[in-house]
């Protein structure tokens, strides 16, 4: 098994075409990891910000990152091998999660790549009836639809967000 990986990474700040796709250290699943070779990676505005190195944030917000990273958090894959203590998951299990977030998103939580370690509380057996691309696609979709429907609070002003968040009230369901 090979030490490097493909992945696209991220060596300065800017527009999407400072994305380069380049071999990386492949990672070693850590006591409570799972090695998940990546079948599908999601899209998110915190890998936007993150590329844009976070401008509409106050300066003392910006992150100030170790180049390279390797962007994104939403993946779905087949568990390629388990760390010590990393229990509830083998080698071939279809797989997706949210990987790291939020602790890692000013430095990126390595979804954009070949293979990521995953901590094995963030992993969930992928549905059967979903494919990669869809699976990929849930994690931070449902994230935020569920702050906004359900979720109460956000009193904390949202740099990202020009309105307070205010819940919205579902009505009754009726059968």
């Amino acid at each position: 098994m090979s030490n490097t990986m493909k992945a696209i990474r991220l060596h300065e700040f800017g527009e999407p075409d400072v994305l380069r796709y380049e071999d990386a250290p492949r990672p070693k699943p850590k006591a409570g990891e799972v090695l998940v070779r990546v079948r599908a990676a999601g899209l998110n505005p915190p890998d936007w910000y993150l590329r844009d190195g976070y401008r509409s944030l106050p300066s003392e917000w910006q992150p100030h990152p170790v180049f390279p990273l390797i962007l994104g958090s939403d993946i779905s894959g087949v568990v390629e091998s388990v760390g010590q203590g990393a229990g509830g998951f083998s080698p071939g299990d279809e797989v997706y999660a949210m990987v790291r977030f939020p602790a890692d998103v000013m430095e990126g939580s390595k979804a954009y790549a070949e293979y990521v370690s995953v901590p094995a509380s963030e992993l969930a057996l992928k549905p059967g009836g979903i494919d990669h691309v869809h699976a990929a696609g849930a994690p931070m979709s449902l994230l935020t639809a569920w702050q906004f429907l359900i979720d109460l609070g956000h009193e904390e002003p949202n740099p990202f967000q020009p309105a307070p968040h205010v819940p919205v009230p579902l009505p009754a369901r009726r059968c």
